[in-house]
């Protein structure tokens, strides 16, 4: 991960994610920070809810070992110095929200210095929160999709505020097939138009094997106990 800011200074991190699903369909998720020092051991549990908020919790070492359960409000807020928000880091229920398809369109892909690196035939979709209670919670009126045609992969987001108004891209790109018609991006920028800044992730490996993510790893006491500092 490189934070980019906006006279083009950098700072590396590095960091794993962990995914699995559970037996009902939906997700839990461990991001670790392991670097720089200022940063390790850093963590952020998720755990996916149908038809509500998704559980969340952060751990900070140096605030003790106990894990702080995030409010349903602070889901908009940024998080760790990026330009993901706390709601950006899990995988979308599509219960949750409204989805109105858009004129299709060749949509620009664009590097971490604004140059196009790709057009995509996509189809467009506008996703809005689909009550007033997750409305409440979210920092966006909506989101637009850009579904490339060739993989059905959501290539680029538009990221719309509370008002409506611009606030951010994300692009994927470096496209992998990872199993069957599976695809997924090695890169992501996240462009935050309205902070002048911008993320942006390698993935540098994978482990689909369901045996690199036991259950127990999602559970706020392997965080607090340090073990998941081990790699």
């Amino acid at each position: 991960m490189t934070l980019i800011d906006n006279r083009g200074n950098t700072e590396e991190r590095a960091l794993r994610r962990y995914a699995r699903e559970w037996d009902n369909g939906l997700y839990r998720y461990l991001l670790v920070f392991d670097e720089p020092a200022g940063v390790r051991g850093v963590a952020l549990l998720t755990w996916q809810n149908r038809g509500a908020s998704d559980d969340q919790w952060i751990h900070l070492p140096a605030y003790g070992r106990e894990m702080k359960r995030s409010a349903d409000g602070g889901k908009r807020n940024y998080f760790m110095g990026t330009d993901f928000a706390f709601e950006d880091m899990t995988s979308e229920d599509r219960e949750k929200f409204r989805y109105d398809r858009q004129p299709d369109e060749q949509a620009e892909l664009k590097d971490q210095d604004g140059k196009v690196i790709e057009t995509i035939d996509s189809y467009v979709v506008d996703a809005y929160p689909k009550d007033d209670a997750l409305a409440a919670e979210t920092g966006y009126k909506y989101r637009r999709l850009y579904i490339s045609k060739d993989r059905f992969y959501i290539r680029r987001i538009d990221f719309y505020d509370r008002r409506g108004r611009f606030l951010k891209t994300q692009y994927s790109w470096d496209m992998t097939q990872i199993e069957g018609n599976t695809w997924r991006a090695n890169t992501v920028l996240m462009d935050n138009a309205k902070e002048r800044h911008q993320t942006l992730v390698h993935v540098l490996n994978r482990n689909l094997g369901e045996d690199a993510v036991p259950a127990r790893m999602f559970e706020q006491r392997w965080v607090t106990s340090g073990r998941h500092l081990r790699r």
